[in-house]
């Protein structure tokens, strides 16, 4: 959340307006949190992906941003 918050233009939410719990949701109790895996959930906005302009911007942002992300959870090195 942190760097998607360093980016000009973005209005970034933390858990808003939902939250995740094992009695509404599956994805992330059961593949990321029973398997001590590293998770996230993101929501991107439609109007913002409805284009292809828009996918690719998104798309470009988060293989920029997903493997610092990684990289400061693990503390490994990402060969890019």
């Amino acid at each position: 959340m942190e760097l998607l918050q360093r980016e000009a233009g973005l209005v970034v939410g933390d858990n808003e307006p939902y939250s995740v719990t094992d009695a509404s949701d599956y994805t992330i109790p059961v593949h990321g949190e029973q398997r001590n895996l590293h998770h996230v959930a993101l929501e991107i906005r439609q109007d913002l992906i409805m284009d292809e302009a828009g996918q690719r911007m998104w798309a470009a942002l988060f293989a920029r941003l997903l493997p610092q992300v990684y990289q400061r959870l693990s503390g490994l090195q990402i060969h890019q």
